[in-house]
């Protein structure tokens, strides 16, 4: 057969086939729904399933973008939050410190005023000048005005504490020479060592009580008694116990003078005092400035600081050496045998029968 007439009778029978089929098989929206055809779409589910990912599709292509809106949104608010936040947080921690700073200011004040107050400026000041000058013979010269009146109100101290450390220790276990530390002193010793302890303890807590400073000084001449009467001249060691004991003695003297306030009693208000003299008196007396009681003492020294500091500059500049402190009080104990080595126990006697 020809194969033209072939191809012609296929179109033919395909053209009868489609008039033939339903109007359904069309493509397009099936009618029903607002001329839409939107009441028979669940009739396929094929068709049904993806008109619902389309819809989901679009759906959450929606969510994603306003999403995206919020979270932008989001990021810009919670950016100027912190930003506020910080700002916020520097400007109080600006206040916190405006406030430590100045709660700090009125703290050193009140410790500057305290340390005037309770004499810790005024004997820094002292101890630095009697360092530079410890015989006072430049700032004993300081002429700067200071009536007497105004001395005598001033609530001096002993400045006793290196003292009675330095008694502990020459009292101590194996500080005393060897003639003493033989069994025939073996009661005099216990005896010093029991009247030290006290008075060591007391003067950490404020100053020596005169009891208490009345027993050391009787421990050391019932000591110094059974001594001379047990010892002789002729023995081994008898001059180093000697000293040692005279030591001692003098030692007990200068934590506790009286005669300084007999001095005081002596003060002429007519005489113009200076600040040289105070320098010069409390030198010779081991004293320090004690805490202020009065208001008439504050303003005393509130007055002394700027003069004794001014003082102070000036021995300072003139010091050839800084004193090198004596951690373990050595210096100060062979300070001391040396320095009474030669006294006369009649020469302490006579001093403390004049008290």
């Amino acid at each position: 057969m020809n194969r033209r007439l072939v191809f012609a009778i296929g179109l033919g029978l395909t053209a009868a086939m489609t008039a033939a089929s339903p109007a359904r098989a069309q493509w397009g929206y099936p009618r029903g729904y607002g001329g839409y055809g939107m009441s028979k779409w669940g009739a396929d589910p094929g068709a049904g399933y993806m008109a619902g990912l389309g819809a989901f599709a679009r759906g959450q292509g929606v969510y994603q973008l306003e999403k995206a809106k919020a979270d932008a949104i989001n990021v810009v608010t919670m950016e100027k939050w912190n930003k506020a936040l910080r700002a916020r947080q520097i400007q109080l921690a600006k206040d916190d410190e405006f406030r430590f700073a100045k709660r700090e200011a009125e703290r050193q004040d009140r410790v500057a005023r305290m340390d005037v107050q309770d004499g810790t400026s005024l004997n820094a000041l002292l101890l630095d000048i009697l360092d530079s000058d410890p015989t006072v013979a430049r700032t004993g010269k300081t002429a700067t005005p200071l009536s007497a009146a105004a001395i005598r109100e001033i609530p001096f101290e002993w400045n006793s504490e290196a003292i009675t450390l330095c008694l502990d220790q020459m009292t101590g276990d194996g500080a005393m020479p060897s003639l003493l530390a033989t069994p025939r002193y073996e009661a005099e010793r216990a005896a010093l060592r029991a009247a030290v302890v006290p008075a060591l303890e007391e003067d950490r807590k404020g100053s020596v009580k005169p009891a208490t400073l009345d027993s050391v000084r009787s421990a050391v001449a019932r000591f110094r008694a059974a001594f001379l009467k047990q010892s002789s001249e002729l023995e081994s060691g008898y001059s180093d116990a000697k000293d040692y004991l005279t030591t001692l003695d003098s030692l007990t003297r200068l934590l506790n003078d009286p005669s300084m306030k007999a001095f005081l009693s002596q003060l002429d208000d007519k005489q113009e005092r200076t600040v040289g003299d105070l320098i010069a008196f409390m030198n010779s007396f081991n004293l320090r400035f004690g805490p202020a009681a009065t208001e008439r003492q504050i303003q005393i020294y509130e007055r002394l600081v700027p003069a004794l500091a001014a003082v102070r500059e000036s021995a300072v500049a003139t010091r050839a050496a800084t004193t090198t402190p004596d951690a373990d009080g050595s210096g100060l104990r062979s300070a001391a045998r040396n320095a009474f080595r030669g006294m006369n126990w009649s020469e302490l006697d006579a001093h403390g029968r004049a008290r």
